[in-house]
């Protein structure tokens, strides 16, 4: 059988816009679940606009791994509804599409992208369904008494830079400077303040930052400024079209200088845009195991696709993107389990059963995909470990395995 196609909003402005697009009806108590019935899971997806490869990716691997899910008889006999709707990155989609996520009885919400968790933040709080996030997020989002729908569930973007400084000083001493190149938005400054608080706390040093304005088309400039940072290493936070006229500008300018990123930029996109001899030897972050490593997930995906008679599907290629939609897949898939431990079997799943079962998950590793997740009530990262990926040969190998870097300066104190 062949495959079928398959805080910066405010409060007030978010909950005004959720409030329009849920038209009022229902007072905005979207707690109440299914009882016994299908498990309604949203994902404000992303296949279209600014970060259209990441939603591919994502909702790719979450759709595939809840198929072989429910073709297995489900969780614990209950079956689970993947209810993906478009939001194109844009704020005011990802609200209606919130709206409808809570007409549906969805007791969880996949979001993709820091803007849309960042208006979502608020209305979940409102309508007691959580949202996860993994792999993206504002820092303060890790303290769950001050957000108590909002959860990361995974390293966010300082950890992700920590984690890199710890791993290159652990590889070349502290005998290095370290620069980092921001995305002008609050992710990419969140990195490169990481960066720092990283270099100052291993005894390396800071070489500096270079600031790529948000809408940049030509990165001539910050190349040149890249460059002239003299830097042993410098690590970047740019994104897709961005992203790539770094790296090819820094390879003809500095063709030795080692370069790492965060996991949005070492992908096929990467590969193809900058090409495959630019990328060789480029270093990034990933969340996940990557499927080139065939963890336990794939492997059971891989099995399921061929007792089936279905073809893989060619996304898994894409290998980091769909790596972070497992992550994102088997995390809920747990949430899901521990819900059912608190009502039962054929129980009441609320938004709020679903909180109590996200701040359940303790010391899991999502069939090898995920290094060890603990979520509790203060605590929402989950887990602040990231694998550290090379491209070599126009592959990844892993150079580095659950890395946890320093503390980050401006973290909540969660413990």
């Amino acid at each position: 059988m062949k495959r079928k196609t398959a805080k910066g909003v405010s409060l007030a402005l978010g909950l005004a816009l959720f409030a329009t697009a849920c038209g009022g009806d229902d007072g905005g108590d979207g707690s109440e679940g299914a009882s016994g019935e299908d498990i309604v899971i949203g994902v404000a997806g992303a296949r279209v606009g600014a970060i259209a490869n990441v939603g591919e990716g994502v909702g790719e691997a979450v759709t595939d791994w809840f198929e072989m899910v429910n073709a297995n008889g489900g969780i614990n006999g209950r079956k689970v509804k993947i209810e993906e709707i478009e939001t194109k990155y844009e704020v005011p989609p990802a609200l209606e599409a919130f709206a409808r996520f809570q007409q549906s009885n969805a007791v969880l919400v996949a979001v993709e992208g820091t803007a849309t968790s960042d208006a979502l933040t608020p209305v979940s709080e409102q309508s007691k369904i959580p949202i996860m996030f993994p792999g993206q997020g504002n820092l303060e989002t890790v303290d769950g008494e001050a957000f108590p729908y909002a959860f990361p569930a995974g390293p966010l973007y300082a950890h992700q830079a920590t984690a890199m400084v710890q791993q290159q000083v652990e590889e070349l001493g502290t005998d290095i400077s370290i620069g980092c190149v921001a995305w002008e938005p609050p992710p990419g400054r969140e990195y490169c303040a990481g960066v720092k608080d990283a270099t100052d706390d291993l005894g390396a040093e800071f070489a500096g930052e270079v600031v790529i304005p948000a809408a940049a088309a030509d990165l001539d400039a910050q190349v040149r400024d890249t460059v002239a940072l003299d830097a042993d290493v410098v690590l970047h936070a740019a994104i897709f079209g961005q992203a790539v006229l770094l790296l090819k500008g820094l390879c003809d300018q500095a063709p030795d200088l080692p370069v790492g990123a965060w996991h949005w930029a070492i992908t096929q996109n990467e590969i193809k845009g900058a090409g495959a001899e630019c990328m060789e030897g480029k270093f990034g972050t990933s969340m996940s195991t990557l499927p080139s490593d065939d963890p336990e997930a794939v492997q059971m995906l891989r099995d399921y696709w061929e007792e089936s008679g279905t073809d893989p599907n060619p996304v898994l290629d894409e290998n980091s993107l769909y790596g972070n939609g497992l992550y994102i897949a088997v995390v809920i898939e747990e949430a899901i389990r521990q819900a059912l431990e608190i009502v039962g079997d054929d129980g009441e799943v609320t938004g709020e059963v679903m909180k109590q079962a996200l701040e359940s998950i303790e010391d899991y590793e999502g069939y090898g995909v995920t290094c060890p997740i603990t979520i509790t009530e203060k605590d929402h990262s989950g887990n602040r470990a990231l694998n550290i990926y090379q491209i070599r040969d126009g592959g990844w190998d892993r150079i580095g395995e659950c890395v946890t870097g320093p503390p980050v300066t401006d973290e909540p104190d969660v413990s």
